[in-house]
């Protein structure tokens, strides 16, 4: 916890040159989620469509700028170290300008695999600040995907349409590609 909150006031005072993003990775569904749907009493009451269809999954993983709200997120069918490797390898070329780029991520076993750390061995400016075990209230990007199954998986019509579905998740996370300030204050990051 002493290593995130020093690394976060370092790129909160060295913004050109220092970054850091949160890192995780979320899973949305095909089928919609329940819950409750208010609609006035009476014999019209919503109806929610399911697909006949096998609960397809969708895999993204995330990158939450806690500074400035920027959401850099990759849509794939699963996560695997492979992936993970590339993924990690990309970040540099996202933030050529910094010196230090931080990642904060949980201890999900593929960040520890030989595959991904050769690939953060490769860009020396990334420097891992791993979150203490069983501690997601630490990593702000979990309020990233609440707010994305609230706005857009929860209840949706696309069920028969995966393509579009993941369209649809992908344009509200890519949305904040720029940063947001509304998304900061959702997740608990405004200053």
């Amino acid at each position: 916890k002493r290593a995130l909150d020093a690394a976060m006031k370092e790129a909160r005072e060295n913004k050109e040159t220092c970054v850091l993003l949160f890192q995780d990775e979320g899973t949305f569904y095909r089928q919609p989620s329940q819950a409750c749907l208010w609609a006035p009493s009476g014999r019209r009451q919503p109806y929610m469509r399911y697909s006949h269809r096998t609960n397809t999954r969708m895999r993204v993983i995330g990158y939450l700028n806690p500074i400035t709200g920027a959401v850099h997120a990759e849509d794939m069918s699963s996560v695997t170290v492979k992936r993970l490797a590339r993924s990690v390898s990309g970040l540099p070329d996202l933030y050529p300008h910094a010196d230090t780029l931080y990642l904060v991520w949980d201890n999900w076993p593929n960040h520890t695999h030989p595959t991904v750390q050769d690939a953060l061995a490769r860009h020396p400016r990334v420097k891992v600040v791993p979150l203490p075990t069983y501690a997601p209230w630490l990593n702000p990007a979990e309020k990233l995907w609440r707010w994305t199954r609230q706005r857009v998986s929860h209840a949706h019509p696309w069920c028969d349409d995966f393509r579009e579905f993941r369209g649809q998740v992908m344009a509200e996370l890519n949305a904040f590609y720029e940063g947001s300030e509304e998304l900061l204050r959702y997740v608990g990051l405004s200053t």
